[in-house]
């Protein structure tokens, strides 16, 4: 009866979810490799030709920016060590800006020639891309389509598991029993094979992948993640604890921006990239977020927030002093993409994520089978039925 139900609920969910799931696949193994196809597709915008120049000191960087952009105000500044990448200067929100996906406004971010000060053009394909994270994520139908996504992705939980055992074999300690696919096999027991095995082989990646995507689409499950983890209370309620806050396009605060990149490097030897967020109020603290020069993940971020007025070290947060269930908090994302396990983890989730239309048209395939399989049958029966009352007539 267990497996009967299981098998029921599994097929059902798989040509009513499976289609969802096959849409978030496609999205998710585009957004896998999205910086890289941006930078691929803006060479001069996103990365610039060093030429053996010496980048420009970071306080003549945003003395060019304010005077190439003197109606906007500057809010933050970020480099990278790479010699190839270009840099990158926010600009504060405009007045009456609208909020934006995280509930606050957002300002324009452009990218910059390190080298010469230059404002450089808007990427091509961003566009794109932010599209395709709107379907991965809510089917760009707002909050119904979060939820939508949000029951698909349990549902891939539910296949995981109900899977396992549908298809667990008799002889259950032999991997060629689990791994092996028998490409000798034809017509649908070679569709079931398919499904069962390749679900088999990407069983880890799948539960991965949903567990970690469960964290954007509900709150309670990312409230209950945080209190486990030992979350302080502010990043609970929206943002990493000392995060700046957002002002409006008024004046910032004097800043000497040279003494303070002159004080990040006396306190941080080795990074890879670092951002200068400039303060939102007088007496507000200088604050660089930065990443190690072999970061664990892209999400591996320090913070060293400075003194207003002595530009004194006022706080040091390194994410490998973090307790471990902060540090996973902040790995969610890598997990997700599989980022966290390398370029061999993010190639494994990419192609993982484009088999899930695979198991929507199997799965679907298997079901219309069955059904030409029982409408045969019923036809039989009655035809039988049809010749015994013939001879019990005649």
């Amino acid at each position: 009866m267990l497996r009967r139900i299981l098998f029921q609920t599994h097929w059902f969910l798989g040509i009513t979810a499976g289609v969802v799931l096959a849409v978030v696949g496609v999205t998710g193994a585009l957004l896998s490799y999205e910086d890289a196809l941006l930078k691929l597709l803006n060479p001069g915008v996103m990365t610039v030709e060093s030429a053996g120049r010496m980048p420009l000191p970071p306080e003549e960087l945003l003395a060019r920016v304010a005077a190439a952009e003197p109606g906007k105000a500057l809010q933050s500044l970020t480099l990278s060590s790479d010699a190839h990448n270009a840099a990158r200067v926010g600009f504060a929100p405009a007045p009456g800006a609208p909020p934006g996906p995280g509930g606050r406004p957002r300002g324009e971010m452009r990218w910059l020639d390190p080298y010469t000060g230059e404002l450089l053009g808007q990427p091509r394909g961003e566009g794109f891309f932010r599209f395709t994270m709107q379907l991965h994520r809510w089917l760009a139908a707002g909050e119904w389509g979060k939820q939508i996504v949000g029951a698909s992705t349990v549902a891939l939980v539910f296949f995981c598991v109900s899977g396992l055992y549908l298809r667990w074999p008799r002889r259950w300690a032999s991997l060629r029993a689990w791994l092996h696919l028998d490409t000798r096999l034809t017509g649908r027991r070679f569709l079931w094979h398919l499904h069962s095995v390749a679900a088999t082989w990407l069983l880890v990646p799948y539960l991965v992948m949903a567990l970690t995507g469960l964290w954007w689409s509900y709150g309670w499950y990312r409230e209950g993640v945080n209190s486990l983890a030992g979350m302080p209370a502010q990043a609970m309620r929206g943002g990493p604890a000392g995060a700046p806050g957002v002002r409006d396009a008024g004046p910032a605060p004097a800043v000497d921006v040279a003494a303070a990149f002159a004080a990040f490097d006396a306190a941080v030897p080795a990074w890879s990239t670092r951002t200068l967020r400039l303060p939102a109020a007088a007496g507000a603290p200088v604050e660089f977020s930065y990443q190690d020069a072999d970061p664990a993940h892209e999400r591996a971020n320090n913070r060293l927030a400075l003194d207003a007025g002595t530009l004194a070290v006022a706080a040091h947060e390194r994410f490998d002093d973090k307790p471990a269930g902060q540090r996973f908090v902040a790995a969610i994302f890598p997990l997700h993409s599989g980022s966290f396990f390398g370029g061999s983890g993010l190639l494994l989730f990419c192609l993982a994520s484009l088999a899930m239309p695979l198991f929507t048209v199997t799965g679907f395939q298997l079901y219309l089978d069955r059904r030409a399989k029982k409408r045969a049958g019923v036809e039989r029966r009655r035809v039988r039925e049809l010749a015994l009352a013939k001879r019990s007539a005649g």
